[in-house]
């Protein structure tokens, strides 16, 4: 029987290659060479099927082989070739004994370069071929990967003319163009969107989802291959990683459609995934690599489960865009189905999921588009409701301004009534003053007691803020002030009293001032000050400006401050300038008016009248400020006559 068995397969091919007639070829038409091949092994000739895996004919790797067929060559003259599809290992065209071509590379020291993915278009010269004759046809292959089917088993050689089939490939690779470009057109789609900030996540997802799939395909094209020197490996690193991101881009976008939140267990497997894709981008075996291939298709199960859950729940809501996605999901799934089956029992795969995953990414943009319409509709119903709601807002608020204005314009007029307006009847001395509150009401102060008729005490303060909270302290400033003058005339135990009095009420509102007491009698002005801007004195007789250098604590922090008071001698002439901080940090892009602006307009205005020059003041500081107070402006002069 062993002998019987050894002699059987040689007796078989002898009588068949003696029996069968070899196929005529010739450069005018395209034959399939389905018939008479044989493939050799181990010094062992055995009977083959073309377009049928090694591994499903019992050759299981790692095998060595020649696949070989005779055929009768008619001549003509156009350009022969053959064209075997894809061949997943190392394969060299012999015709007549002379190598023509060889697509990958196996070595005796163990060097092994397979290109599974470029498609084997070899070109026959003439000066090979024996006309009107028996030609000797051998394809040798290295099939060593356990994961495929091996040898010539996509397609059945197809021989002839070469023009012919070269656009038989172009065909092939624009039909798989157009594809892609059908992704690229859906991902411009998206990249509109997110720049329009319309759902950009959802969007932007669903743009990785096509970036990923075309990546995915590219190595498939043999455009890839023609016009590009990237090696082999860098292909199936593209195609691998694209191939495991995808479903997590496609994940991605479905949580974010229907703005589900990735709970630990769901970011645990994106993760995973992403990093298997990280995996696939090294220079590993190609045992690993595919290992790693069999670990995602697994968790792909996981990806899919998590997506139908997302869309039936979707779905159990009502949501349009549910429907849409399922369809598109039964389509993968349908395809998906069709190819696993067609891969295990043939090798064969003919990528049906990839039109699964077209039909998919055109209705989730649909989907997309459809919740934009939808919700575009629900806003321009809520903006047709705001629109009325703030019409009626509007209106309750012009409402309420007005009563606001009017008790404002009541406030101002309060506090206009707690200014002095007449002038003070003690002897020998003149007082004007100018007041401006930054709003309707300010936090600003001017006051005089009158003691006899050559005595008289002022006062300007300036409350920490402005509007109607500062006017409200302002006023109680001045009811202590007047309550302080009853029994008190000097500037040092007026502040005292002041600040004893006002700190427990105005402690948020910090206070300065500025107390003098003006004795025409005993020719003396006596200052005290809370940390308020010194008045500047004008000496008719020496000529000068100055400004009085004293210091203070503020009121309205500490209750057991002490004041210090200085004593200045007055003559016929002299002129007293007392101001709040508004004057001199009166602002104009962020410049301040100034000590030196003031100082100059004083200068330039020492033998104007006072009332004349306050207004001048105000004229400047106005233009300064673009006619928009910053702060508010209170100040008196006050000449010795």
């Amino acid at each position: 029987m062993r002998i019987l068995s050894f002699f059987f397969p040689i007796f078989f091919s002898t009588i068949v290659s003696i029996v069968a007639e070899p196929v005529t070829i010739s450069a005018d038409s395209i034959v399939f060479l389905s018939k008479n091949w044989t493939f050799t092994t181990n010094e062992t000739t055995h009977p083959i099927e073309v377009g049928k895996g090694l591994s499903l004919q019992g050759f299981l790797p790692p095998v060595h082989g020649v696949y070989e067929t005779n055929f009768f060559y008619k001549p003509s003259h156009k350009p022969l070739g053959i064209y075997l599809d894809r061949v997943q290992e190392v394969d060299t065209l012999i015709v007549n004994g002379t190598i023509l071509g060889q697509t990958g590379k196996a070595t005796t020291d163990g060097l092994y370069l397979p290109n599974w993915y470029y498609k084997r278009l070899y070109y026959i010269p003439n000066d090979v071929l024996k006309e009107n004759t028996n030609n000797n046809l051998k394809i040798e292959v290295h099939f060593r990967n356990q994961t495929f089917q091996g040898g010539l088993f996509r397609r059945i050689p197809v021989m002839g003319n070469y023009d012919k089939l070269n656009e038989f490939i172009l065909r092939e690779d624009g039909r798989d163009f157009c594809f892609i470009m059908l992704f690229f057109g859906i991902g411009a789609y998206q990249i509109f969107s997110i720049l329009l900030k319309r759902q950009a996540k959802t969007n932007f997802y669903l743009l990785l989802s096509t970036l990923f799939f075309v990546m995915w395909r590219l190595p498939l094209l043999n455009i890839s291959y023609t016009y590009t020197s990237f090696p082999f490996f860098f292909w199936l690193k593209v195609f691998f990683t694209s191939q495991t991101l995808l479903p997590v881009s496609i994940f991605l976008f479905s949580y974010s459609l229907f703005k589900n939140k990735l709970y630990l267990k769901e970011r645990l497997m994106v993760i995973f995934l992403i990093f298997i894709a990280f995996l696939q981008t090294w220079n590993i075996e190609l045992p690993t690599r595919i290992f790693l291939l069999r670990i995602w298709e697994i968790t792909l199960l996981l990806v899919v489960f998590y997506i139908l859950r997302v869309v039936i729940r979707a779905a159990r809501e009502k949501r349009t865009e549910a429907y849409f996605l399922s369809i598109g999901f039964v389509c993968i799934c349908i395809g998906a189905t069709f190819d696993i089956i067609i891969d295990v029992t043939t090798g064969k795969n003919i990528y049906l999921t990839q039109y699964g995953f077209l039909i998919l990414m055109i209705l989730s943009g649909v989907a997309i588009s459809y919740q934009n319409a939808k919700n575009e509709n629900e806003l321009s119903i809520l903006t047709k409701d705001l629109e009325l709601r703030v019409r009626e807002r509007t209106l309750e608020l012009r409402e309420k301004n007005n009563d606001l204005e009017q008790d404002l314009f009541f406030a101002s007029q309060l506090q206009s009534y707690l200014l002095p307006k007449n002038h003070p009847n003690t002897q020998g001395i003149r007082i004007h003053t100018t007041y401006l509150p930054m709003r309707q009401v300010g936090g600003d102060l001017y006051d005089w007691v009158e003691v006899n008729e050559n005595k008289l005490i002022l006062l300007i303060a300036d409350v920490a803020g402005h509007g109607v909270p500062a006017a409200f302290v302002s006023s109680m400033v001045k009811v202590q002030f007047r309550e302080s003058t009853k029994s008190i005339h000097s500037p040092k135990l007026i502040l005292e009293h002041m600040n004893e009095a006002l700190t427990s009420l105005v402690s948020r509102y910090f206070i300065t001032a500025c107390c003098a007491l003006v004795d025409t009698k005993e020719n003396s002005i006596i200052f005290s000050t809370a940390g308020h801007p010194n008045p500047i004195i004008f000496n008719k007789i020496k000529k000068s400006f100055q400004f009085m250098n004293m210091k203070g604590p503020i009121i309205g922090w500490k209750e057991s401050f002490t004041f210090v008071e200085w004593k200045h001698q007055i003559q016929k002439g002299d002129r007293y300038f007392f101001f709040t901080d508004g004057v001199t940090e009166a602002r104009a892009e962020n410049k301040l008016f100034g000590e030196a602006k003031i100082l100059d307009l004083l200068e330039k205005g020492k033998d104007k009248d006072i009332k004349a020059l306050s207004q001048e003041i105000v004229v400047q500081i106005t233009k300064y400020s673009d006619a928009e107070l910053k702060d508010d402006v209170t100040f008196f002069f006050v000449d010795i006559l």
